[in-house]
């Protein structure tokens, strides 16, 4: 099963996640910032699903997924849901980058089964 990497500053988000998703079956690794979140993704030796949430302290989810963008193995390698609890009209900017880069943008709050649909779906497109 595969590894799922939840990067979330709110710890009952988080911690809600970790359970769901180790409930379901997969490997959960947490990171509470987008500098931790990086981090992880740059030194996984194993593809990760990562669910991302756009506002992180320390570094943006939408600088974490720029990051990644930008060096095209570890883009490949890894398969990245951006998570945010504002409308997505709030962020344009994250809109256009999800867009590019056919990355998911969800909203929160999420629908449990559709955010495990894509957690077994991305799981199944990393190497």
């Amino acid at each position: 099963m595969a590894t799922v990497l939840v990067v979330e500053d709110d710890r009952d988000t988080r911690e809600a996640l970790h359970f769901l998703l180790e409930d379901a079956g997969y490997t959960v690794a947490e990171a509470a910032d987008g500098l931790e979140g990086l981090a992880a993704i740059q030194t996984s030796a194993v593809p990760l699903v990562v669910l991302l949430d756009l506002d992180l302290p320390k570094r943006s989810g939408l600088e974490v997924l720029q990051t990644v963008a930008r060096d095209r193995r570890l883009f490949a390698f890894h398969a990245i849901a951006v998570m945010t609890a504002m409308s997505p009209n709030h962020y344009q900017a994250a809109n256009e980058i999800c867009a590019k880069l056919s990355t998911p943008l969800v909203a929160k709050p999420f629908d449990i089964d559709t955010l495990l649909d894509f957690v077994a779906s991305a799981a199944g497109r990393i190497p």
